[in-house]
């Protein structure tokens, strides 16, 4: 039986864009199954979405009205959520990412209802995030953002390394520390080696993800009888800068570009790839990384994000953002056998079963929301507290 009715908001749900919609989809529906109520509100709503909870109730999937004023828009929003908020008497309310005056309409409505609410930044207050495009950020973290910061009554972070980096900005709400869940499906096919050793990126073409240094470094440690496969949207243009560094490099056999995928595409890109690379300069989590993990390959990332349980389990490499550690990396993977990149394969596998399951998500996830609304509960382990 739900006991507990939450609003959870989102600009947009579709996977194009960027990893923020699904994970607050998947997380409000591992909450409803954990025993939520739960409404998922949404400026955009991806045609693929689909909210229906395996065992439990369908959680409710709405979409904020929208204008061509931003000030009618912001208007009709408002009054939108408030009446949202009477009429399903929601309890607690859950800001999925920021720099969104949507957003800030609805943490305006739960501090004249006196709702608590949450804020997931979803990798938005990490330091290289904050210096992209750093001017508007600053004017509205002086402003609308800034003040929707200061009201949250919790911040949940997908690892200790982004926890720190919302305390090192100064807040002292609590943070849970959850991490965002992955689809753990049986393998299409047993983990063996591939005839054709293929590395995969998989995420957006952007300048954060570390594209260009992928490439200095594959120009330094290529061998023959590899290849790298770049799967993903472009934005902003990057795929044209990364293009053009390759051709640079005389590397052009050697890359393939498949753009944006995914249902059996995305798979289809899993299945044959031998190794999984994101040479990233900031992640809150990586979501990415927990997919290639589970579909049995070894993962080379980068300390931008927060997987240190690479080298814990022995699945991967987790090395210095840049150049040079890429390289090292690349090249310490290229000199293991297929049985060793088999075994880290079942291994990163494993680790994910047992760690990063949607249903853990879910349960953990329920667990803070109940603390926070009646903090007579014992607190979960998943929150932080400032020293007093």
């Amino acid at each position: 039986m739900h006991n507990k009715r939450q609003l959870h908001l989102v600009s947009n749900t579709s996977v194009t864009a960027g990893g923020e919609g699904l994970a607050a989809l998947r997380y409000a529906e591992s909450i409803s199954e954990a025993g939520c109520s739960v409404i998922l509100l949404a400026k955009k709503i991806s045609n693929g979405s689909h909210c229906v909870s395996k065992e439990l109730e369908t959680i409710a999937l709405e979409s904020a009205p929208t204008r061509k004023s931003l000030l009618h828009e912001l208007f009709s929003q408002y009054h939108f959520i408030k009446q949202l908020c009477e009429q399903k008497n929601i309890e607690l309310i859950h800001l999925h990412g920021m720099w969104s005056p949507y957003l800030a309409v609805a943490a305006l409505v739960a501090l004249i209802k006196r709702i608590p609410y949450i804020i997931s930044p979803h990798g938005c207050l990490e330091p290289w995030a904050l210096c992209y495009k750093r001017h508007k950020k600053f004017l509205a973290l002086k402003t609308y953002q800034g003040a929707v910061l200061k009201s949250a009554s919790m911040f949940v972070a997908t690892a200790n390394q982004e926890a720190q980096s919302i305390r090192n900005l100064g807040y002292l709400q609590p943070i849970a520390v959850i991490p965002n869940g992955v689809d753990v499906k049986p393998l299409s096919k047993p983990i063996l080696p591939k005839r054709v050793k293929t590395i995969l990126f998989l995420s957006r073409l952007h300048p954060i993800k570390g594209l260009l240094d992928l490439v200095e470094a594959w120009s330094v440690s290529r061998q023959p009888g590899w290849k790298i496969v770049i799967a993903g949207g472009d934005e902003e243009g990057h795929r044209e800068s990364v293009e053009a560094l390759i051709k640079v490099k005389g590397l052009k056999s050697d890359f393939e570009f498949t753009g944006f995928v995914d249902g059996k595409r995305k798979q289809s890109c899993f299945d044959t790839a031998t190794l999984f690379v994101l040479p990233t300069y900031s992640e809150n989590f990586g979501i990415v990384v927990a997919e290639a993990l589970a579909n049995g390959l070894p993962v080379i990332t980068t300390k931008g994000a927060p997987w240190s349980d690479l080298v814990e389990h022995r699945c991967g490499w987790w090395v210095t953002p840049g150049v040079r550690g890429v390289t090292d990396a690349l090249n310490a993977a290229m000199a293991c056998t297929s049985d060793e990149l088999q075994a880290m394969g079942i291994r990163g596998r494993n680790l994910v079963i047992n760690k990063y399951a949607w249903s853990k998500v879910g349960t953990t996830g329920l667990e803070v929301s109940k603390w926070l609304l009646d903090q007579s509960n014992p607190k979960p382990e998943a929150i932080n507290l400032t020293e007093k």
